[in-house]
């Protein structure tokens, strides 16, 4: 990346490049935010009640943990540390000034999600290659593409072959791995248990909605049947 090359420059300081790539990052996150409530706007009915076609992180702080998921699987251990102290950072501002929360006024660490981002050692993972199976001719089954990860100290493990690519099945590898690892520590305030949560609420809001409707119908009938007597 252009961040990296400009490391061996004397003349530009490492620690203005890696806060402008974060603050850089955090405009990108922004601008779809704005962007995706405009379209809301726009839409009859202020697009309630349908289906999200992308998910874009709802507050400045989600979006950095968003981005610090990103950098964890990075290959350079320097500039991933770099970046991820530089989020935390910025996230312990946000966090201090309030300006991480939403439009509703509440913070995302109201939804108890960790804020500390989880970071894989080499040193504690054992990495396997294996032939892979299934669809995808002699590329997927003559080839050892498949990544068998396990993190040794909690012996977690995740397996991928999502693609062709034996680099970029390495990376999904080490991204789930980073989701299994904070449902493990974290539980319900993992990512995932707090996209369970939200799933459950919208499940809940859905059948109180159609039951709802349910009602509103056999009142009608009711009603439709007295006026005929």
């Amino acid at each position: 990346s252009e961040l990296k090359k400009t490391f061996g420059d004397d003349t530009i300081s490492i620690k203005s490049l890696v806060e402008t790539y974060v603050q850089s990052a955090l405009g990108i996150f922004r601008t779809s935010r704005r962007r995706r409530e405009d379209e809301s706007d726009t839409t009859p009915g202020g697009g309630e009640g349908g289906e999200e076609t992308f998910d874009i992180p709802q507050t400045d702080l989600e979006a950095l943990e968003e981005l610090s998921e990103l950098v964890a699987v990075l290959p350079d251990p320097d500039l991933r540390s770099l970046l991820l102290t530089e989020i935390s950072l910025v996230m312990d501002r946000l966090e201090g000034s309030g300006k991480g929360s939403n439009k509703k006024g509440g913070s995302a660490a109201g939804s108890g999600r960790s804020r500390e981002p989880l970071v894989l050692l080499e040193e504690e993972l054992s990495e396997r290659f294996v032939r892979g199976s299934g669809a995808g001719g002699q590329k997927i089954n003559k080839t050892s593409n498949r990544v068998v990860l396990v993190h040794e100290p909690t012996q977690l493990k995740v397996e991928c072959q999502d693609t062709r690519s034996l680099t970029q099945n390495r990376k999904i590898a080490r991204k789930r791995l980073i989701e299994k690892l904070d449902e493990h520590f974290h539980g319900k305030q993992s990512k995932i248990g707090w996209k369970n949560q939200k799933a459950a609420q919208k499940r809940q809001k859905s059948k109180a909605k159609n039951r709802s409707r349910q009602r509103k119908k056999q009142l009608q009938k009711k009603q439709e049947k007295e006026d005929e007597i």
